[in-house]
């Protein structure tokens, strides 16, 4: 009897979390938007402005102060990168795949355009998960505008979500 009560205990939790999920729509975020970002990694934090507009996409770092005003633009197949009066364009193939802004970029358009993703819903959150390149992402959603991401041993938290529209 105490072994079907401990059974229970331990598997009457784990079906109700699971009940709590279900199957969601893929999300669309709207542009043109911007949000604050953070990036987190072993090694060190960066933040910034991500925006993005019609096909294109810029990302400005504020931290750590050896960065600080690098911007990082894509657009189409290009990528532009811009620090104080130091400038270049290159092919967007070019990048390597771990490239954090890659990597945010890339995971944001595939939760939001690709149909090789997997939603499922948890209360009022949806969270996506896919590959992008050979990298698994997560990424939480709270009213279709993206909350957090993870990928590749990067935590990235979204904060100020503005629609420019």
């Amino acid at each position: 009897m105490r072994l079907k009560a401990f059974a229970l205990a331990l598997f009457l939790p784990l079906c109700l979390s699971l009940c709590a999920c279900s199957d969601a729509e893929q999300v669309k975020l709207k542009a043109p938007y911007s949000c604050e970002v953070t990036i987190s990694t072993d090694a060190d934090t960066y933040s910034g402005a991500l925006k993005r507009d019609e096909g294109k996409w810029t990302f400005t770092y504020s931290e750590p102060e050896e960065i600080e005003g690098l911007t990082i633009s894509y657009e189409g197949d290009e990528y532009n990168v811009k620090l104080g009066d130091i400038e270049f364009s290159d092919d967007r193939e070019s990048l390597p795949d771990s490239a954090i802004s890659t990597l945010i970029i890339s995971s944001l358009d595939s939760a939001t355009l690709s149909s090789d993703v997997k939603y499922t819903t948890n209360n009022d959150t949806v969270v996506a998960k896919g590959v992008v390149g050979e990298s698994a992402y997560t990424i939480t959603f709270k009213d279709d505008i993206p909350t957090s991401l993870t990928i590749e041993g990067i935590e990235v938290e979204f904060s100020n979500y503005k629609s420019e529209e």
